[in-house]
């Protein structure tokens, strides 16, 4: 719902922007380059592409008392967020090359369940548990820019690839004792927050696709757009995958699955002609 709401009041406030003058401008942006600041929210999603687990079903065990597959939480459920530069060069008034570099924290969760039974004491034992990773790096996307008009407002596509290098990640799980498929973080038992950097590869690549809008003016320009990327590489790493870095592997029976990560940004960019005395010659009245 917020979501929505931030989004409403931008497309409002640009769309206004775009109203407030009468006189019918084009935007003359060949060889013009661009710099600026960015900042917004994210939204991940994983796929899976192998399962992992420490625990196997036996004949003797019955399926229903250990759930071993991991339930991914959907897209917009794992928030991050991320800043950054900009930076366009324009070849021609309606195509552009844009380099985007970023500082990005961004994530997904998992929630696993446990059950069994002593039968020699005659004891039930039942958990619950949100799996909470939290992974910070550096996203490197370079993409080309095709705006659909020359006017003050102006809509856009873009697409091409991306670099991401990876700084730090963490882990946290929250659990409880009942198994209903649910499992509410504010009212939940926690562990503290654990070092996962060395389960993560290091660095991935992959493809890189948006949309937008820019508003001109003669000193700045501000822009909002979406990008989906789709990383071609896993990023668990195998060699650590059975390493007990975090401590979680043997007390809550945790071991990640390999998977590839998707990952969906919502930002604002401000940006500046890099040489604000010859600003005042990209917006030209039309003849119309």
């Amino acid at each position: 719902m917020m979501l929505n709401r931030i989004l409403l009041l931008l497309a409002v406030l640009l769309i206004s922007f775009s109203g407030t003058t009468q006189t019918k401008y084009t935007v003359h942006r060949k060889g013009r380059i661009y710099l600026g600041i960015s900042g917004g929210m994210n939204f991940s999603a994983a796929h899976v592409v192998k399962d992992y687990n420490l625990l196997m079903i036996t004949p003797q065990s019955s399926a229903s008392n250990t759930d071993s597959e991991k339930d991914y939480q959907p897209l917009f459920k794992n928030k991050g967020s991320q800043f950054g530069l900009y930076f366009s060069y324009s070849f021609k008034k309606n195509l552009a090359i844009v380099f985007q570099p970023a500082y990005q924290t961004c994530g997904f969760d998992y929630r696993t369940a446990y059950s069994w039974s002593d039968t020699m004491n005659g004891s039930d034992f039942r958990m619950e548990m949100m799996h909470q990773q939290k992974l910070s790096g550096v996203n490197l996307p370079l993409l080309v820019r095709w705006d659909f008009t020359s006017s003050q407002f102006s809509p856009y596509v873009q697409a091409g690839i991306f670099a991401n290098f990876r700084h730090q990640a963490k882990k946290t799980i929250f659990y409880d004792y009942t198994i209903d498929e649910e499992v509410d973080k504010k009212t939940a038992d926690k562990t503290g927050e654990a070092d996962l950097t060395e389960h993560i590869n290091k660095a991935n690549f992959g493809l890189s696709a948006g949309v937008g809008f820019t508003y001109f003016a003669n000193y700045f320009a501000i822009s909002l757009e979406s990008n989906f990327r789709y990383g071609f590489r896993s990023i668990v790493n195998d060699q650590n995958r059975y390493a007990d870095y975090t401590g979680f592997s043997v007390q809550y029976l945790d071991v990640m699955d390999q998977l590839k990560l998707m990952n969906l940004d919502i930002q604002l960019t401000v940006m500046f002609p890099i040489d604000n005395s010859i600003s005042l010659g990209i917006l030209r009245k039309s003849r119309h």
